[in-house]
């Protein structure tokens, strides 16, 4: 994949990765102000590598994306900016919009996911999204239900990431526990994982880099069927001025 890569997206990886150490670094040694500001950075730093790895004009799945990760950079920055009552519903909202648009990016490939290709492989998911339900829901109250929507459309995401190979499927299966994390520690009591904060951001990050791989060897894929299709269809006529002039610069060398 990275051969692959442009020099501005294989720069653009290299910043990701540095400011998600720096992030991480900073949720583990406890260093808020810097892992607020850090985790700013991170999913402009990741669209940066989708847009330099595609080209234009940009695919439907490739800007659907991007305004997936508009969506979760926003759910990020805005909870941070807003009183503390207010910021677990604007994050939830953010990343809904977030869920949503990854949903209408993963869609037309629904035939190449486990919807329909091994549906039992649904179970997993199911069983999942109904275990994380049944833990939040004595303590939800009046966000059940928006609980339950947000749960269900993260699940959908998850399903249909599949549809795009085992990189997306993965990347989607770790986005689903990271929001996982965050809705039990915020509505199961009992709840206490050493480090949440770090592994919230780990799994988080890792999932949506996972999903932008994907994205971005799908459509290298995509732009190049259509040139292998158009390649033989060039007439000869026309190979044969490029095979000369190569002749010519040959025989040239030799001399």
């Amino acid at each position: 994949m990275g051969r692959t890569l442009s020099t501005a997206a294989r720069t653009w990886a290299a910043v990701a990765v540095v400011l998600l150490l720096v992030h991480l670094t900073a949720e583990a040694t406890g260093a808020q102000d810097l892992s607020t500001v850090s985790q700013w950075t991170l999913m402009p730093a990741l669209a940066a590598v989708v847009l330099t790895g595609t080209r234009r004009p940009r695919s439907r799945l490739v800007t659907w994306v991007l305004v997936a990760l508009g969506f979760s950079w926003l759910g990020d920055l805005v909870p941070s900016l807003v009183d503390d009552d207010m910021s677990f519903l604007v994050m939830v909202g953010f990343f809904l919009l977030a869920q949503v648009a990854y949903v209408v990016a993963f869609a037309p490939s629904v035939r190449r996911s486990v919807v329909h290709r091994r549906r039992l492989l649904l179970l997993p998911y199911v069983a999942a999204l109904g275990t994380l339900v049944a833990l939040c829901a004595p303590h939800a109250g009046s966000l059940l239900v928006p609980v339950c929507v947000y749960g269900g459309m993260l699940t959908a995401m998850a399903v249909l990431a599949t549809g795009l190979g085992r990189v997306a499927a993965l990347g989607g299966a770790i986005f689903l526990l990271s929001d996982a994390l965050i809705a039990l520690e915020a509505f199961v009591p009992s709840w206490d994982l050493a480090g949440q904060g770090f592994w919230v951001m780990l799994t988080y990050t890792v999932g949506q880099g996972l999903l932008a791989a994907a994205v971005l060897r799908r459509d290298a894929v995509e732009r190049r069927a259509p040139e292998q299709q158009a390649a033989p269809d060039v007439p000869q006529d026309e190979l044969a001025p490029r095979r000369t002039g190569g002749d010519r610069r040959a025989g040239l060398s030799n001399q």
